[in-house]
This record gives C-alpha cells, structure tokens and sequence, in this order.
C-alpha cells in the first residue's frame, strides 16, 4: 500500500483540557454491551460546538444507545466522554445538563399526571417550579399555537 492509499490519521484530542480547539463533545473508544449483543463498539466521535449532526443507521446501529450513554441514562463498558477537552462521567441526566448536555428524545416523554405547561418546563433548571419562568412559558405557547394555529391548552392534563 502506497502512503497516498491510506487513511488520514484520526484527529488527536488536544493537548490540554482548556484547548478552544477541543470538540464541544467528544466520545472515545465507547462500548456498550447488553448480555451478548454489543450495542457500540469502540466509537469515537467528535462535534464541534455550534456544529450540528445527525446519527443515521438501521434499526439496532446503536444511535440511541450512544445518546443515552451521553445522556446518563446508561453507562458505557469501555472508552469516555469529553466535553469541551475534559473527561467526564456522567450517570445521570441531571449531570448530563449541568455539563450543558440537553437531550431531544426520539419518542415523546412525557407525564401523563402532569400539565402540558408543566411537561414543557420540565427539562428546565428548577423543574416546574419556576415562578416568572412558567408566565414565560405560558405567553411563548400561547404565542406558538396562534403563529401555528393550534389548539393548545397550557393547563390540561397530558394524560
């Protein structure tokens, strides 16, 4: 094989963690494995900040068990997670926000018991609980469902 037939050689992480070059999130080497079918297998991604990606394979690939991983929703067997430069770990989705990680679900999730304003603000810092934050809220979806012209009741129950 001729040096022009191979591979560039795969981007080194920075040097430092506080290098503004460093991706906004990057995996390294991730595995996860459920009994014996592994989900990812040595997984090594990078996203610029302010750069936008989408994950596409079949059925199965391991795209949502990637995000999860990132998530905190599972753990990863193998490799780690970096966010701008520095490793973290991240069990839960709570340290997944506090490292300014938010997630757009597949599927919807929402609560059943709980309002549709209160759904809206539950990703939100301080949960539904939020005081002058909800008054935001409820005039951004009442401004939403007249630019898009639906039916949307801030207050009914979801379920």
């Amino acid at each position: 094989m001729q040096a022009s037939d191979q591979p560039p050689p795969r981007p080194q992480a920075p040097a430092t963690p506080d290098d503004r070059r460093a991706p906004a999130i990057e995996f390294v080497g991730i595995d996860k494995w459920f009994g014996s079918n592994h989900a990812n297998r040595n997984i090594d991604l990078a996203v610029a900040a302010g750069s936008i990606h989408g994950l596409v394979g079949e059925n199965g690939a391991g795209k949502s068990t990637l995000m999860s991983i990132l998530y905190g929703f599972y753990q990863a067997d193998r490799g780690e997670i970096r966010v701008n430069g520095r490793k973290v770990t991240i069990r839960s989705s709570a340290q997944a926000i506090a490292a300014g990680i938010g997630m757009v679900h597949q599927q919807f999730m929402l609560v059943d018991t709980m309002t549709v304003l209160e759904n809206v603000l539950l990703g939100a810092e301080g949960g539904f609980r939020l005081g002058a934050a909800e008054k935001r809220a409820r005039a951004e979806l009442r401004r939403l469902a007249e630019d898009y012209e639906l039916s949307v009741d801030p207050d009914a129950i979801v379920g």
